[in-house]
């Protein structure tokens, strides 16, 4: 899979359809416990390269989740915010992802350890 077309395919769509205007960076890095993450100054959206293995569905999930702190302008998940993400994701579905990113984050982290 290139991460690179399916993360740019997610980022522009889900820019268009929230309305979010800024230039939006995205860097991909290992990390062993983080997930994603947005710096709100800076625009930047780091994604965890080791999750994207996971599959489209794990990328358009941690992009959208991190394009609405930019377009909320809020750090902090509010009502607001999961309301948008389950409009787009639902929360069955959100759960579903969410566990196989534990699973792979406690995979990467035993791997490590050896």
């Amino acid at each position: 899979m290139n991460y690179g077309e399916v993360v740019n395919r997610f980022l522009t769509r889900y820019k268009l359809i929230l309305g979010v205007k800024e230039d939006v960076k995205i860097k991909i890095r290992r990390y062993k416990t983080k997930t994603a993450f947005v710096d709100l100054r800076s625009k930047i959206i780091y994604m965890n390269r080791d999750l994207l293995d996971l599959g489209e569905d794990v990328i358009e999930y941690l992009l959208l989740h991190e394009l609405l702190h930019i377009k909320l302008r809020e750090k902090h998940h509010t009502s607001q915010f999961y309301a948008i993400l389950h409009f787009f994701i639902p929360e069955e579905k959100a759960n579903e992802i969410k566990e196989k990113i534990i699973k792979k984050l406690i995979e990467i982290n035993r791997n490590n350890k050896r």
